[in-house]
């Protein structure tokens, strides 16, 4: 079973419509979608907005459902210098907490730098990044631009999770250049890291609903990013059985 899970019901209205059949269950005090997509059975949550949501909801997940992966999407602010535009889409490389450390007068110490580790297992440490499973990423990459329109742009590299949006042109030019990331959001990370300390397989995919610029709301199209995301998870849901077949 896949688990997807998303911030906001605007974020799965067209996955909800297409699960056939679909159980709708009460989990952690959520409606918890269960059913089939693209013939993988599938469970789907909006975990709500923010990082205590999404990691509470995530843990929540993960321990009773078990699933073999986790798929997180939505929509997303993309950085103007990384040349998405309203409507395109990024594959995650890693997700990478933007504002989690120590602000001093030098500018900005992330947690590996204060050396506290978010996650610690198997001997491993994560700090403010965690990696997308590789695996996933190769896979959903080919599939997802397989299915897109060809004017959409699919990007593939960081994203970054935010407690408080970037509103002007000048804050989000000073996270790119921090964190390399393309764009920003408000839960990746918390999902990425609940996956990481559970050992399941993450995936992420966003659409862009605006360029990270001063704020300009006439300039934002949450629906149709929300409408791209969801469009490349079905891509991925049908094309998900390449994942175990020889190369």
């Amino acid at each position: 079973m896949i688990l997807l899970i998303a911030a906001v019901p605007l974020e799965t209205d067209l996955l909800r419509r297409e699960l056939a059949p679909c159980e709708v269950r009460r989990h952690g005090n959520r409606s918890l979608y269960l059913g089939k997509l693209g013939g993988e059975n599938v469970a789907l949550q909006h975990s709500g907005v923010g990082k205590a949501n999404a990691a509470a909801t995530t843990a929540l997940l993960l321990e009773s459902l078990c699933p073999e992966a986790v798929v997180c999407f939505g929509c997303a602010g993309a950085y103007p210098e990384s040349g998405l535009r309203v409507g395109d889409l990024v594959l995650a490389t890693e997700e990478v907490y933007g504002d989690e450390g120590s602000a001093v007068p030098g500018g900005f110490l992330d947690m590996r730098e204060l050396g506290l580790a978010l996650v610690e297992s198997g001997g491993e440490k994560w700090y403010n990044r965690f990696p997308t499973d590789p695996e996933l990423l190769a896979l959903g990459h080919r599939l997802i631009a397989r299915a897109m329109d060809t004017k959409q742009r699919v990007a593939v590299g960081p994203l970054v999770t935010v407690s408080t949006c970037s509103g002007t042109t000048a804050g989000g030019r000073q996270l790119a250049e921090r964190t390399g990331g393309l764009g920003e959001n408000m839960e990746g990370a918390a999902v990425a890291q609940l996956c990481a300390r559970y050992g399941v397989p993450f995936f992420e995919v966003r659409g862009i609903s605006n360029l990270v610029e001063d704020r300009d709301l006439s300039r934002w199209d949450l629906a149709a990013a929300a409408l791209a995301a969801q469009q490349a998870v079905r891509a991925v849901l049908a094309g998900w059985r390449e994942r175990q077949e020889p190369a």
